[in-house]
């Protein structure tokens, strides 16, 4: 009777730890759908900026840079100051590696942008207070991007985590939408501009570092990209004809693991409107 009951006992502790395994496994690569917003992050050393939760994107592509983001700051018609809603002197006295701030509706992501002038693989496990954490934080890589984030190409990495944090919910959210019909906006500030980007396609890609082995202030080399990325077939595509990008376009690329694959990376490219 007693080894009948140990191996009652045994048999259900194996089925449980199963079943946790198999939902791990179909949670973690992101079979099981993953929210459409990413759950707020906040930081205790520095104030998050306050924009709004919702902003119809016409509302986005419609700013004037001259009009809404700048001021005049003298009578004297000596020039223009820029206005940013993001305090950088707050954020910069926290952390000096963040340079921008990346925002847009949907999904909803508001989070600062790093950059680690020694080590590219910091923010891979590091949040913007230099805590370490697994869900890292939204960067660009010294060794190929500025700290302006005004080069041609700027590719912006974020996990795709499964609670939907960084880009976890970027897949997934786009994916229920139609970018011709229904455009979508990214807005980057820094401490000198602000940049507003249209998503032109969304394309899944192999892990290839694209920076690396792409020279995009090489014509060729960057119409060769667009023309791979336009020639695409695969699931999880959706190319804007209007927008495709020209030789000079200035692009970022948005970089995350592919759901359901994470030998493949989701890219999300978006060109510069101002």
């Amino acid at each position: 009777m007693r080894n009948r009951i140990t191996w009652g006992i045994m048999s259900a502790v194996m089925f449980i730890s199963a079943g946790v395994l198999i939902f791990y496994f179909f949670w973690a690569n992101g079979y099981i759908d993953p929210p459409n917003t990413s759950p707020s992050t906040e930081y205790t050393q520095f104030t998050y900026p306050s924009l709004p939760s919702e902003i119809d994107p016409s509302e986005i592509a419609a700013i004037d840079v001259t009009d809404d983001f700048i001021d005049r700051r003298d009578e004297d018609h000596k020039g223009w100051s820029y206005v940013c809603p993001v305090d950088f002197a707050q954020l910069q006295a926290a952390n000096p590696d963040i340079i921008g701030w990346f925002y847009m509706t949907n999904p909803y992501i508001s989070q600062p942008i790093l950059r680690s002038p020694v080590d590219d693989s910091y923010y891979l496990s590091h949040n913007a207070e230099k805590e370490y954490d697994r869900s890292g934080a939204l960067y660009v890589e010294s060794n190929y991007n500025t700290t302006t984030l005004d080069d041609l190409v700027t590719v912006i990495y974020g996990h795709r985590m499964s609670s939907g944090a960084m880009f976890g919910s970027l897949q997934s959210a786009l994916s229920d939408v139609d970018l011709t019909s229904n455009p979508q906006f990214v807005v980057i500030y820094t401490p000198k501009n602000v940049y507003i980007y249209q998503i032109c396609a969304t394309i899944p890609r192999d892990k290839t570092h694209i920076l690396y082995y792409n020279d995009f202030n090489n014509e060729s080399v960057y119409t060769s990209f667009i023309n791979s990325v336009y020639s695409s077939t695969a699931s999880e595509t959706d190319l804007v004809d209007s927008i495709r990008p020209q030789y000079g376009d200035k692009l970022i690329i948005l970089s995350t693991c592919l759901r359901r694959d994470r030998t493949q990376r989701f890219l999300v490219i978006a060109k510069r409107l101002n």
